[in-house]
């Protein structure tokens, strides 16, 4: 055996060896060098002469980056996709070819990674890609990519991307904020949706997730809503694009600006033309706006879009959380706006409102913005499975003046409730009623029991 240790340690000594070689050869020939030599080599082949040609080959090999400061990042992507701003690389093979499509977005002021995904730091391909564990953004697949135009484009429509509107859509209108809060507002039943975008989840996990939430998560209390593939795919787009991250100015400065005509859109969509009339078409429930940028700064309506209380104490308004831009849209459309503008837009909703039918038409849009649909159902249908709840589900809102007075309501919506035990010794129900004190005002709230008082159906006669 002693004779036998010289060479075991002779041969552990030449694999030591051979490991540190193979380390310093792996370091000095990192796979980005062998991407831009044959990115080189490419270049070369398009060079009318041989010094020409000699002249690109002996190109220094280097990494590149992009400096974002703005965003805190540094990408170092364009260290392998050489040719993603020369128009001459359109057919070249990746990760050399051109990337169609940028406009203005250039990569020497965007860098890749704020659309992409991926870790921009990183110039191995797994690394870069962002397929590695503890990394929160991976490289968005090619069918999800559009959805990063959201994090910047966060009013209006996105050209080429309706999937970001609908989801958009479909999250304020199907009850989403009754269970998940979304900047602030919402319940808190579900999670903050706030930066879902930044979470670890894939787009296959999230679509899935819409449509058959139980299948994703056993034991969910989401309801299925029964979303399309479409629909699910555009609540998709919508969840990837929410990251909350901090833009910076010229970021934003870069978005597009909204025209009175998006204005228009919106003064349509938050159903201004239940309170307000424009030169005497619509209703009296709030001031008429006719001439309104003239009697009021920009700067004041623009308070006052963000929080009426405070400017004008009393006001019946809701508080609608638009972005800056929409509200300058909204403000320009004002500032245009004549009263062809409102019978057109009171045309297209059929007939003029009672101030009577404005309050039961504003407290179905706070029914709808805040989230009540999502447990209550769109037609107060109710249904939705709640064990341990008498009943073991969620109740219709059908037949509430049978049992409740609109104060005993008010109170419920205001301080929240849990629903009645089936089994004193049973889990407490999944689903309840939250305070919504905190995020409605008192207003909001008799609008809201004014909209179910208007849809009371009396019960059959049990005789």
């Amino acid at each position: 055996m002693g004779r036998r240790l010289p060479q075991i340690f002779f041969v552990l000594s030449v694999l030591s060896l051979a490991l540190i070689v193979a380390a310093v050869w792996q370091a000095s020939t990192p796979s980005w060098k062998t991407y831009q030599r044959q990115f080189l080599q490419l270049e070369a082949q398009g060079e009318p002469n041989a010094a020409a040609k000699a002249a690109v080959l002996t190109t220094p090999l280097q990494i590149h980056q992009v400096m974002l400061t703005g965003l805190q990042r540094v990408d170092r992507c364009t260290t392998c996709h050489l040719g993603v701003d020369d128009p001459t690389m359109k057919n070249a093979p990746e990760p050399f070819r051109y990337h169609e499509g940028l406009g203005a977005h250039v990569p020497s002021k965007f860098g890749c990674t704020i659309c992409h995904g991926g870790q921009g730091l990183a110039t191995d391909k797994r690394d870069a890609h962002g397929n590695v564990p503890f990394w929160q953004t991976p490289l968005l697949s090619k069918e999800y990519i559009r959805a990063s135009c959201g994090r910047c484009h966060k009013e209006g429509d996105v050209p080429g991307v309706p999937e970001l509107s609908e989801g958009r859509h479909l999250f304020e209108t199907q009850g989403c904020r009754g269970c998940h809060k979304l900047n602030g507002v919402g319940g808190s039943i579900g999670p903050d949706l706030t930066e879902e975008g930044a979470n670890h989840r894939s787009p296959e996990w999230l679509e899935s997730h819409f449509l058959k939430p139980s299948a994703v998560s056993p034991g969910s209390v989401m309801p299925d809503f029964h979303f399309t593939k479409v629909q699910a795919r555009a609540l998709t787009y919508y969840m990837l694009s929410l990251t909350s991250e901090d833009m910076g100015s010229y970021y934003a400065s870069e978005r597009l600006i909204p025209s009175p005509e998006y204005g228009r859109q919106l003064f349509i969509e938050k159903d201004c033309i239940v309170c307000h009339a424009i030169g005497g078409v619509g209703a009296k429930v709030g001031p008429d706006l006719l001439g309104v940028t003239k009697r009021h700064s920009i700067e004041w309506l623009d308070e006052q879009l963000v929080n009426p209380q405070l400017v004008y104490p009393g006001s019946a308004m809701p508080v609608f959380d638009l972005e800056s831009n929409a509200r300058k849209a909204l403000i320009a459309f004002m500032g245009t706006a004549t009263p062809e503008d409102a019978q057109a837009i009171l045309t297209g909703k059929g007939k003029g409102l009672t101030p009577e039918d404005a309050a039961i038409a504003a407290g179905k849009l706070n029914f709808a913005r805040f989230g009540c649909a999502g447990c209550h159902g769109t037609e107060l249908q109710g249904g939705l499975p709640n064990p341990n709840a008498q009943g073991g589900q969620v109740p219709s809102l059908l037949h509430l003046a049978d049992d409740y007075t609109k104060d005993e309501v008010v109170q419920v919506i205001r301080d929240g409730r849990t629903p009645p035990l089936d089994n004193v010794k049973g889990p407490t129900p999944p689903l309840y009623m939250p305070s919504w004190k905190s995020a409605l005002s008192n207003e909001d709230i008799h609008q809201i029991v004014e909209f179910l008082w208007s849809k009371q159906q009396k019960k059959e006669d049990s005789w």
